[in-house]
């Protein structure tokens, strides 16, 4: 096995083996503006000497809030050099859900992007243990501390020979991270990943997605996010990548970062991918000739595929794929939910690799992911070298609760004991995904274990497949299958909740119908897409009540859809 590291230590290790190679970067007009290894390693030192002049120490937190960027990531391993707790908050988070992460851990100071310094100095007066704020820019009120002013502090320390953050012992077993949850279920906890957990995690992850010294990463994913902090910044930072931090999430923006910096790896979560992929398919149409011509070598490329196993997409939509801005990304990975099968499989058309993996933030998080050169578009992919995933309880189907156990699980949720016990028994993590594994170990998600509708003959229904079916349609936007009651025997049916095509509901509001007509003109065209749909279920999989809502569903920053705020919704006959 080979040797785990503090991730304090990631800024040294780094800058002794790639010094003047550029970690970090982003646009700034029509120039880069970038950080190498050695300044790295340089700024987090001086940062990390400060901010233990001020008196923060191993046991305390130090929060960060704000936009992907370098400062971002410099404050990460600055507060991980003092051997505090991390505390990475989601800026998506409502004010007030800030504030009682920030009290719950005590947060003694916190790094703060310009954007949000606002928002920080609402609730600070209400947060007695708060003492310092570091802005990642200029410093606006008087009790704000400038990036650049934090960084001089530090060298001047420095340079009079205090070097307290050389005294900073870190052990390997130390959490160094606690992450907040912003599940589906609704009840937030402080995960806690320690060295041990995170540093396997980069190691052996790496080995399956096969990262290179060369590779350079695109940052479009949430920093406080598990998949992205650990995948997308640790993981590349350690292995010696140059990470590019995309200026927004506009398509448009995302593709010229990609192409300026030429970036090879690209992590995502499914919506995006889609997104992507709908943008390439609508730019093909606007031209029929090209439309013609592209449908004519995607039958050749299938039929060269399934009947030779030739993959012939990526010499056949070279063109294309320049002109899309994603010629130079070899590889992209999916995760934080489940990725379409055919989505992945229109990437591969294209010839892109689009890959999906599995992980949980109480997982640090990857589990398992599909490898490059045998991969298979409906699994999740294989576990990480050293990790073991057993399915509990098994079914007639082979499906159970998902297992994990190995070095990557977490130390417990911070402060709760309770929690951590219903997860954490005889040194298994119990996920709640209902899975199961094939002939080969490559694992598969059926579903969520508390999202499971039982019918009134006993049989299990998982919502997540039946949606899977109903999103094929293009009528059909968003759906939620849920439980509903029946009134004939007041056990449980499979219902749903859709969120129709915006583009149907739009054209059925142009007509001068009354509000209850248009309502019901619309859920009569629902209701027969969904009853031909069922047709092919088996009957107690079928749905027998559905809801019509008129926007998209509440999501979390990963874009699942928060399904508690859905467990009581009723369903008119």
């Amino acid at each position: 096995m080979e040797e785990l590291f503090s991730i304090k230590d990631i800024p040294e290790i780094s800058a002794k083996k790639f010094g003047s190679k550029i970690a970090l970067q982003i646009k700034s007009g029509y120039t880069f503006r970038s950080i190498t290894y050695d300044q790295l390693n340089d700024i987090t030192t001086k940062l990390a000497e400060y901010l233990l002049h001020l008196g923060v120490k191993m046991g305390d937190a130090f929060a960060i809030l704000g936009e992907n960027r370098p400062e971002w990531a410099l404050s990460y391993f600055s507060i991980a050099r003092t051997g505090a707790y991390i505390i990475p908050v989601d800026s998506m988070l409502k004010e007030q859900e800030i504030k009682l992460i920030l009290h719950y851990i005590k947060a003694k100071g916190i790094f703060v992007s310009p954007r949000y310094l606002d928002l920080i100095n609402e609730i600070k007066e209400s947060l007695p243990d708060l003492k310092y704020v570091i802005s990642m820019g200029e410093a606006e009120h008087m009790h704000e501390i400038s990036f650049n002013n934090a960084i001089e502090e530090g060298k001047r320390l420095l340079d009079s020979g205090l070097k307290k953050y050389k005294d900073v012992k870190s052990e390997i077993d130390d959490t160094c991270v606690i992450i907040f949850t912003s599940g589906t279920t609704g009840q937030s906890k402080g995960v806690m990943l320690t060295n041990r957990n995170i540093s396997y995690d980069i190691i052996y992850s790496a080995k399956l997605i096969e990262v290179k010294e060369n590779d350079r990463f695109i940052s479009v994913l949430p920093l406080h996010h598990t998949f992205e902090a650990t995948a997308g910044f640790l993981l590349p930072l350690y292995n010696g990548c140059t990470i590019t931090y995309a200026r927004s999430l506009k398509p448009n923006e995302i593709l010229e970062d990609i192409k300026d910096s030429q970036s090879t790896i690209m992590l995502g979560v499914p919506l995006l991918f889609e997104k992507i992929i709908l943008g390439i398919k609508r730019a093909i149409k606007k031209s029929p000739i090209t439309n013609t011509i592209v449908n004519g070598m995607l039958t050749l490329q299938k039929g060269s595929k399934f009947l030779l196993n030739i993959k012939l997409g990526s010499s056949m939509f070279k063109s294309l794929r320049e002109k899309s801005g994603l010629s130079s990304i070899r590889l992209m990975i999916s995760g934080g939910a489940a990725l379409k099968p055919e989505v992945a499989e229109a990437f591969e058309s294209f010839g892109f690799l689009l890959v999906q993996g599995y992980g949980l933030t109480e997982t640090s998080p990857v589990v398992s992911v599909n490898p490059l050169h045998k991969y298979k578009h409906r699994s999740i992919g294989i576990p990480i070298e050293g990790v073991e995933v057993e399915v509990d309880q098994q079914n007639e189907n082979g499906e159970g609760e998902l297992k994990i156990r190995g070095p990557i699980v977490m130390k417990g949720y911070y402060n709760n004991q309770s929690a951590t016990d219903e997860v954490i028994k005889d040194g298994w993590f119990y996920t709640g995904d209902i899975g199961y594994k094939d002939k080969e170990g490559y694992l598969y998600i059926s579903g969520r274990k508390k999202s499971i509708i039982v019918t009134q003959a006993g049989k299990n229904v998982y919502p997540e497949e039946i949606e899977e079916r109903l999103l094929e349609s293009e009528l059909i936007e968003e759906v939620i299958v849920i439980p509903v009651k029946s009134k004939k025997n007041g056990r449980e049916e499979v219902g749903a909740v859709v969120y129709p095509n915006p583009e149907l509901i739009e054209n059925i509001m142009k007509e001068k119908l009354s509000e209850d007509e248009s309502y019901k003109k619309l859920k009569d065209i629902i209701g027969k897409e969904i009853f031909k749909i069922c047709e092919n279920l088996a009957d107690y999989k079928r749905v027998k009540k559905f809801g019509i809502v008129y926007e998209e569903f509440p999501k979390t920053t990963t874009k699942k859809i928060k399904r508690y705020l859905y467990n009581n919704y009723t369903i008119d006959d």
